[in-house]
């Protein structure tokens, strides 16, 4: 009876020792799918690198933007009180002369060209 008490637990402790190894593989490989979705996955630390420099090109954008709308605004503003500009730019834009001007067109020109 000995024997055979013995034969059981050196059994179970090889089950034992297996069974160990497979957890620990089993947390291994968890362990490696965590970094790789940590890094790699969709709110994972590559994203926010992407959403990073996406980011800076939009407030790029915003400066630029901002910039052109400050210009134009200043363009608006002189539009409606220099009446030399408005008169340039009614000539320039819709073509207008004065009494007694003669306006040449050239083939191959559009009236903004001048």
């Amino acid at each position: 009876m000995r024997s055979s008490y013995t034969n059981r637990n050196r059994r179970l402790k090889k089950r034992g020792k297996t069974s160990g190894q497979i957890w620990g593989l089993f947390i291994a490989i968890f362990a490696f799918l965590l970094v790789i979705w940590t890094v790699a996955g969709p709110f994972g630390m590559w994203k926010l690198h992407k959403l990073k420099q996406h980011r800076k090109l939009l407030y790029a954008k915003v400066i630029d933007l901002s910039k052109d709308n400050t210009r134009l605004k200043e363009q608006i503003q002189a539009f409606g009180s220099d009446r030399k500009l408005q008169e340039e730019m009614v000539r320039k834009k819709l073509g207008w002369i004065r009494k007694n001007e003669l306006l040449y067109k050239f083939i191959g020109q559009s009236s903004r060209s001048r």
